[in-house]
């Protein structure tokens, strides 16, 4: 750098740094913009641009930016944690984890470095990781109130209400009104049976001026269960009505957004209806595994329980709701697609199943065992990608009484997808449910998948003859190892709202919870009496 331009950068430095002392932030990146303008190169100044962007929402500028920096510096914190964070936010979460890694190495101090990894560990759906991170830098930072709230509220989540209590008790300490932090511990007490003092919390959260949609939907959905704990059933329903229709509303797609997820499970269905069975054979093609299965349905029928059974048997690795078939699922986005997806060569197919066990490796998959079981409920509306890329694969089919799936989603907060919006109301539920279930009906006639189907209440009541029945189907041996299932799911990462039961081990207390509520759920009855029937839950 010429001599000039070197004296010109230490200027621009030094009034970035000033700017900094002063608090003005604003001014310090107008000062790194008209340097870098200016053709001035240096990791402070990329690092601070980098920040900019990603306030403006350009992340992708901002990450080339950041990298830049990194690769002049590579032990730069600052600029390693803006590449990393840009990462995170571009949703390359695992990418953003090795750059958090190593910055964390240089720097294990450093709050605000655990903290961020925290959230990409989220991400990742690595909970147990998050949570260790969220309490390091909480310990390392006690004035960050959104690390213990954090804490609290994925403890909660998790099952380990301890953990729940004491951080969220940390956090209002601080900020008495932290709404995580409320609702971690409010959850707590609702476990302890501490009705009152939970409700109050709750209701102490919907007073809060200014509340945001989100924080009152979630608010009154768990002000539900409260209510339902207490006996109050009409009032319960109203809060989960209220909850859901908010949520409606507020993520209500625009006109011109698409296919919804209804019309989707609709339009597959009719496809492979009016299509010959033929479209959807193909060679098996190489697979890493002896067995291959997924396990399907619709949320709240007992999948998680499932999954966690079965990653106890020594031979069976479960991955748990990773999207595997994610580079697939464009095929099935239009009648256009799946005429494509049907009319392939088997080389091309190889291209989409190289994909699938791809993405299967990065999130746990290591053909260490001779079993996958990929979890993913809402699968059962691409079976018919299944069909075709893996024609030798299992399907196991979880059934639970059609009656407590519906409530059970109507009643949970989900995280968004357009799947998930059909959760939002009880009719809405009851009539995706039945979509879904329907095209399963088709696809178990006409796709050629070996089917298994496993009713919750009878694995309740009869573990063994199902877990052996189950690893006939899946071509393993049976293992007592199975029976210890809880002990194992406490220490593994659950993504879904079952995640705390299943440590608890097998229990009927989920069974019949639809029936407090079969007023409002008569409604509703119409779609579903014909699934309760099917499904042999007796009379309707």
């Amino acid at each position: 750098m010429p001599m000039g331009d070197a004296g010109k950068l230490e200027r621009e430095l030094r009034a970035i740094a000033e700017a900094m002392r002063r608090g003005d932030r604003a001014g310090a990146s107008e000062v790194a913009e008209r340097a870098l303008a200016a053709g001035l190169v240096h990791p402070h100044l990329l690092t601070i641009c980098a920040y900019r962007r990603m306030e403006a929402g350009q992340t992708e500028a901002a990450l080339a930016l950041a990298s830049q920096a990194a690769e002049l510096d590579p032990r730069n914190i600052d600029a390693l944690a803006a590449k990393a964070n840009c990462l995170a936010r571009l949703e390359r979460a695992r990418e953003a984890m090795e750059i958090f890694d190593a910055a964390i190495a240089l720097a294990p101090g450093d709050a605000g470095l655990r903290y961020a990894a925290a959230i990409a560990l989220e991400q990742l759906r690595e909970f147990k990781r998050a949570a260790q991170a969220f309490e390091s830098a909480f310990a390392l930072d006690p004035g960050n109130v959104e690390a213990a709230a954090r804490l609290a509220f994925l403890s909660s989540t998790r099952g380990d209400m301890r953990m729940a209590r004491e951080a969220g008790m940390k956090a209002l300490a601080r900020n008495p009104h932290q709404v995580m932090a409320s609702f971690a511990v409010a959850l707590a007490d609702l476990e302890a049976e501490k009705f009152e003092d939970a409700e109050r919390r709750v209701r102490e959260v919907l007073d809060l001026p200014g509340a945001s949609t989100v924080v009152r939907a979630m608010a009154q959905s768990i002000l539900g269960d409260v209510l339902s704990a207490m006996g109050r059933y009409d009032a319960a329903y109203a809060c989960y009505a209220s909850s859901g229709a908010a949520l409606r509303n507020l993520y209500a797609p625009p006109p011109k957004a698409g296919e919804t997820a209804l019309a989707r499970a609709r339009r597959i269905a009719a496809y492979i209806e009016r299509e010959p069975a033929s479209k959807w054979r193909s060679a098996a093609g190489n697979s890493p595994v002896r067995s291959h299965a997924f396990l399907v349905s619709f949320p709240r029928s007992g999948t998680t329980l499932l999954s966690n059974i079965l990653d106890a048997h020594p031979h069976i690795r479960a991955l748990d709701e990773r999207r595997t078939l994610a580079t697939s699922l464009d095929l099935a986005a239009s009648d256009e697609g799946l005429d494509r997806f049907t009319a392939m060569g088997e080389s091309e197919l190889d291209t989409y199943r190289e994909a699938y066990w791809s993405r299967a490796r990065s999130n746990g998959f290591d053909g260490t065992k001779s079993v996958l079981v990929d979890k993913m409920p809402l699968n059962s509306v691409n079976l018919c990608l299944v069909a075709r890329l893996f024609p030798q694969a299992k399907i196991i089919f979880a059934l639970r009484d059609p009656r407590d799936v519906v409530f059970s989603c109507f009643r949970r907060r989900f995280e968004m997808s357009r799947q998930h919006y059909e959760l939002l109301t009880l009719e809405s539920t009851a009539t995706y449910y039945d979509a879904v279930m329907g095209l399963s009906e088709i696809g178990r006639e006409k796709l050629g998948l070996a089917f298994f189907d496993v009713r919750n209440e009878d694995l309740v009541s009869a573990f063994s003859e199902w877990t052996n029945a189950l690893c006939a189907f899946l071509g393993v041996e049976p293992d007592a190892a199975l029976e210890g299932f809880a002990g194992r799911a406490r220490n593994r990462d659950i993504a879904t709202p079952g995640a705390s039961q299943i440590g608890r081990g097998l229990s009927s207390n989920s069974f019949d919870r639809w029936k407090p509520f079969a007023a409002h759920m008569a409604a509703v009855m119409p779609l579903l009496d014909p699934w309760v029937r099917r499904f042999g839950y007796g009379d309707a």
